[in-house]
C-alpha cells in the first residue's frame, strides 16, 4: 500500500452531508444560513447562492461597481469578499467567526458555501434595544464599545484600508462577548477606494447612529449622542460626518446628496444621516 504523505493527509476535507438543511434554516437575509450539527456542537453553513435571480445579481453588482465604489454582489465575489474580510480584520486584532476551512459539504459547489462558527450571543441591537434593562445600563453597553469602534475607524484611515470600514455597519452585526470583546460580522461587500476611505468611516459612523436613533427608546438618543461624544476619542473625525453628508469636495457627490436631501423621502425622516450628522455637530458644539 504506498503510504499518505503528511501534505496529502492535510489536503483532506471531512466531508458533511445535511439531508434536511430546510429544517435547519437560521435566516434568510439575501442568502441562506443554516445551523447546523457539528464536531458536537453547531456551525452556521452559509450559502450565497439562491435568494435572487441572475438580473437581480447582475444590476445590483452593476450599481455597486460603478457608481457605489463598492464590490461585486455576484455570489461567489461576496464570498470571496467575506473570506478575505475575515483573514484581514482577524489580523487586524479585531474579533470575527472562525471559518472551518476543512471541510466541505456534499451536493454544493464549494465556490458558493462557506462553513462559520456558530455564536449563541446576543446582539448589540438586542441589548440596546432591551426593555428590561435600564437606560444607565444601555448608555454604558454603548460607550464600552466606542473604544474599540474607533480604534477600527483610525487603523483603517492611517493604512488607507477600505476593508476595514464595516460597509453594512449597524447595531445588528456586532456581538458584545464575556471578555469585553466585540465579534464583528457580515463583510460580503466592501469599498473599493483607498483615497476615500475617510469617507467611507464617516459614512459608517453615521450609519451605526442611525440604528441608535431607531433602537433606543423615544426621547434618549440626546442622552447617547452626549455620550458618544464625550466618550468617541477623536472629535475631529465626528464633525468630518457633517462633511460627509453637506459639504463633500466632490462635486457630483455634494450635487448628489443635495439632491437626496432635498427630494427623497427617506432623507426628511428623524433619523437620516443628514438629520443624525446635524444633532452630532450641534452635540459637539456644545461647551464641555
Amino acid at each position: 500500500m504506498t503510504p499518505v504523505s503528511a501534505t496529502a493527509r492535510a489536503q483532506v476535507k471531512e466531508r458533511l452531508r445535511f439531508d434536511d438543511l430546510d429544517s435547519m434554516l437560521l435566516l434568510k437575509n439575501g442568502n441562506y444560513l443554516y445551523k447546523v450539527p457539528f464536531r458536537g456542537g453547531f456551525a452556521v453553513l452559509k450559502v450565497y447562492q439562491g435568494s435572487r435571480t441572475w438580473w437581480q445579481y447582475f444590476s445590483k453588482t452593476c450599481g455597486n461597481v460603478l457608481v457605489c465604489n463598492q464590490t461585486s454582489f455576484m455570489p461567489r465575489a461576496r464570498r470571496l469578499t467575506e473570506l478575505d474580510s475575515i483573514r484581514l480584520w482577524r489580523e487586524a486584532g479585531f474579533r470575527v467567526f472562525g471559518v472551518y476551512e476543512d471541510v466541505e459539504v456534499e451536493g454544493m459547489d464549494p465556490t458558493l458555501y462557506a462553513l462559520y462558527e456558530y455564536v449563541p450571543r446576543k446582539k448589540l441591537v438586542d441589548l440596546l434595544g432591551d426593555p428590561e434593562l435600564s437606560l444607565d445600563e444601555r448608555v454604558k453597553i454603548w460607550t464600552g464599545f466606542l473604544p474599540t469602534w474607533h480604534r477600527r475607524h483610525a487603523l483603517a484611515i492611517q493604512r488607507a484600508e477600505p476593508r476595514l470600514v464595516h460597509e453594512n455597519g449597524d447595531l445588528k452585526h456586532v456581538m458584545p462577548m464575556d471578555d469585553g470583546d466585540y465579534l464583528f460580522f457580515d463583510f460580503e461587500m466592501v469599498y473599493r477606494s483607498r483615497r476615500r476611505t475617510k469617507e467611507f468611516v464617516a459614512r459608517e459612523i453615521l450609519s451605526f447612529l442611525k440604528s441608535l436613533g431607531k433602537t433606543v427608546r423615544p426621547g434618549e438618543f440626546d442622552r447617547f449622542m452626549t455620550e458618544t461624544v464625550r466618550h468617541y476619542p477623536d472629535h475631529d473625525l465626528l464633525r468630518y460626518t457633517h462633511a460627509f453628508a453637506f459639504a463633500n469636495p466632490n462635486p457630483v457627490l455634494r450635487l448628489a446628496r443635495a439632491i437626496d436631501r432635498n427630494f427623497k423621502s427617506r432623507a426628511k425622516k428623524e433619523f437620516s444621516k443628514y438629520n443624525v450628522a446635524r444633532v452630532l455637530l450641534a452635540e459637539l458644539a456644545k461647551p464641555r
